[in-house]
């Protein structure tokens, strides 16, 4: 009996057949199925129920906007919805999320997130963003999402599709934006630790409050150690964290805020594991014993606002973001001898905007302009059998506009626009180049969005979007002077663009069930992908994506009256996704490492005044494995997981218990083909594991 990792053969792609299961994992299904369909039976007879839904401020559009208004394809999760999750991370947190396919190398510090299924290229195609601040790297490691501790999260809004014009290079699929706390209030303080399965344990310590009259100052600040013993040999994590967001407000129209952020960590990399090593060595062992990756990130964030008004009118905002990062990362292989590589970099960065959102003849009018400058420098460094010795420097610049403007009552009509430059310089020492690239880009956007009830939409939008390309795609690492392949710039490679059409519905049962559908088409050209044959980075043809996202959040409080209970919320997401190569040597291929069906639901109640208690269970469809652009080998089997979590609240402490994996599935995240035959290297998830807690409040 082959091991659950294993493939198994489908008739077509993202269908399988029962008998391609194990009997536990069968059984596991049904049971998961059960309570899937008794669960949307109980939504359905809830649909006119009448309680009031949360409101929930969200800035998807650069603009701050009540989450009704919003159109369907922007999904928030909240705070409460954070600390109810058994999410110890933020990718633990984002795997539930709806369109969002999480997959990592057996470690947090490798997750990825891809959004409208973007597969191996997804790093660089989904943009992630602390209060604004660009979290992606310019390389091609795209953002450490292990560097943003959760405990520190307020919110995170997910905004699903092209958000090129708004927010520049980096945002095809999507757009993740975390948003985290800031003190007010009293002076509060917490005290955490948690112990987990794998002798895994993180201690955390929580400070906030403001004073003054008005809040005129504020402060939060967070700081964490994490000790996290990896499922895997050689997958263990330690990090350390420190995060504080300062705020003062000089008068009603004029505020500042400081952010200081320091991450370090040092991670195992255990690689994957061929069939042959499941089978003799075990799905938590690991052939790269000695590979690990090293990191420090540092980063500074000023941020001034300004609302002026004249004889009590109001004439819009200013505001201005001044940053700096520095990011040095050190990576160690070494099992077919030493290859190192030291990569530093240091960005600087303004960003400015202008925002008016307000009623004008009763007319709503939502409008924001602005600039975006980045200065990068990536120093490249190889040592032991690594001869990498270069500097790449990128300066960009962009300036936008987006205008909503409500045409008729409760008819809106969206048009935007950007203008985006880099300005690349490469200096390479190991073989004297000092080339220069200057690709630049415009995009723009249009769209509808009819209100015709409250918290009720449809909504359609088309809008550009283009991609640069990070530091070192131009770049190949890649040494093996035997078959002709040898480091250097591949200065012939064209920037990525391309068009995105969505249209979608949100509706709102009298305040009790939203529910949102979003179909999509996405096509791009000269999509940057790297090419496990060549060991060098490629323009695919073109590649073209269809897709449709449904999400359902519902109280049933009405449907199921007890009296103990004193909230139950159910969140239900489903995703389809059609990626497909068009034209080319790949022509009607599925893009790798996309499941074509994915799903999740999320039970959530609150009872007896102190008790919380979630129940989560994602569905990830079958899809191919990565670089198997062909499709030549069978599909990586799906697989479906369940975690609960149980919470006691007090007045001065929170305790609570996790189980994560309840009937303990055997699967993989993350699959990779060999490019010389049709092996496959393995990346095993944690089995069944629990973790316990407590918070203490002061």
């Amino acid at each position: 009996m082959p091991s659950s990792e294993e493939d198994g053969k489908y008739p077509e792609h993202g269908l399988v057949h029962a008998k391609d299961y194990i009997a536990k994992g069968e059984e596991m299904k049904k049971i998961i199925g059960l309570v899937f369909v008794a669960l949307l039976i109980i939504t359905a007879n809830s649909a006119y129920a009448s309680v009031n839904l949360d409101t929930i401020v969200v800035t998807g559009s650069r603009l701050e906007q009540k989450e009704y208004r919003v159109a369907s394809n922007v999904t928030v999760i909240t705070q409460e919805q954070i600390e109810a999750s058994n999410a110890n991370s933020l990718p633990d947190l984002l795997r539930y999320a709806q369109g969002l396919n999480i997959y990592d190398n057996s470690t947090s510090k490798t997750a990825v997130v891809d959004i409208r299924g973007f597969g191996d290229t997804a790093a660089r195609n989904v943009l992630v963003l602390i209060n604004g601040r660009k979290v992606n790297s310019i390389d091609v490691s795209g953002p450490d999402l292990s560097q943003i501790p959760i405990g520190a999260v307020e919110r995170v809004e997910i905004i699903r599709g092209a958000g090129s014009v708004l927010y520049g290079d980096n945002a095809v699929g999507g757009v993740v934006n975390i948003i985290t706390k800031k003190g007010q209030g009293d002076f509060r303080g917490k005290l955490g630790a948690n112990y987990a399965s794998y002798n895994s344990s993180d201690e955390h310590l929580e400070l906030s409050g403001s004073k003054g009259k008005m809040n005129k100052f504020s402060y939060f600040l967070y700081s964490k150690y994490s000790d996290q013993r990896g499922y895997r040999e050689n997958s263990d994590d330690l990090a350390k964290d420190f995060n504080t967001r300062l705020g003062y407000e000089f008068s009603q129209d004029y505020a500042g805020e400081v952010e200081v952020g320091w991450h370090e960590d040092d991670s195992g990399l255990p690689g994957g594991l061929l069939s042959a090593d499941l089978a003799s060595k075990g799905r938590r062992a690991t052939t790269n014993p000695d590979d690990y990756s090293s990191t420090k990130d540092r980063y500074v964030k000023v941020n001034l606002k300004a609302s002026p008004s004249v004889d009590g009118m109001y004439f819009g905002g200013l505001t201005l973001d001044l940053l700096y990062r520095n990011r040095d990362v050190f990576d160690s292989f070494n099992t077919f001898g030493p290859f190192h590589t030291k990569r530093s970099i240091d960005t600087y960065g303004v960003a400015g905007k202008y925002a008016f959102d307000r009623t004008i003849f009763n007319k709503e009018v939502n409008f924001v302009t602005g600039i975006d400058y980045y200065d990068n420098t990536n120093d490249i460094l190889g040592s032991g059998d690594n001869v990498d010795d270069i500097t790449i420097k990128k300066k960009e610049f962009g300036i936008y506009e987006h205008l909503q403007y409500e045409l008729i009552d409760s008819l809106f009509v969206s048009t935007g626009t950007r203008y985006n430059h880099a300005n690349y310089e490469f200096h390479q020492r190991n073989v004297v180049v000092d080339q220069e690239q200057t690709p630049d880009q415009w995009v723009n956007s249009g769209g509808l969005k009819y209100e015709y009830a409250k918290g009720s939409n449809l909504h359609f939008s088309w809008q550009q979007t283009f991609r640069f390309l990070a530091t070192d795609e131009w770049y190949s690492t890649a040494n093996f002077p035997g078959f002709g392949i040898t480091p250097g710039l591949n200065l012939d490679l064209k920037q990525q663009s391309g068009e995105q059409y969505e249209v979608g519905v949100k509706h709102n049962f009298r305040d009790t069930m939203v529910v949102g559908i979003t179909p999509y088409l996405m096509v791009n050209k000269n999509e940057i992908f790297f090419d496990p044959v060549t060991f060098a980075n490629s323009n695919y043809d073109k590649t073209r994506r269809f897709g449709i996202e449904f999400d359902q959040k519902v109280d049933l409080l009405k449907v199921v009256n007890f009296s103990f209970l004193d909230k139950l919320d159910l969140i239900t997401t489903y995703t389809y996704q059609n990626p497909r190569f068009d034209k080319g040597a790949n022509d009607g291929k599925f893009i790798p490492m996309v499941p074509t069906h994915s799903a999740s639901q999320t039970l959530y109640t609150e009872f007896l005044q102190h008790f919380n208690f979630s129940l989560t269970g994602r569905f990830v469809g079958s899809r191919y494995a990565i670089n198997d652009v062909q499709n030549s080998t069978p599909l990586v089997k799906p697989h479906q997981v369940l975690d609960t979590k149980l919470a006691y609240k007090a007045k001065d402490y929170e305790i609570y218990v996790a189980a994560n994996n309840i009937f303990d599935m055997r699967y993989s995240d993350y699959v990779a083909k060999s490019t010389s035959s049709s092996d496959k290297s393995y990346f095993p998830a944690p089995e069944r594991n629990f973790s316990v807690g407590m918070d203490w409040k002061f």
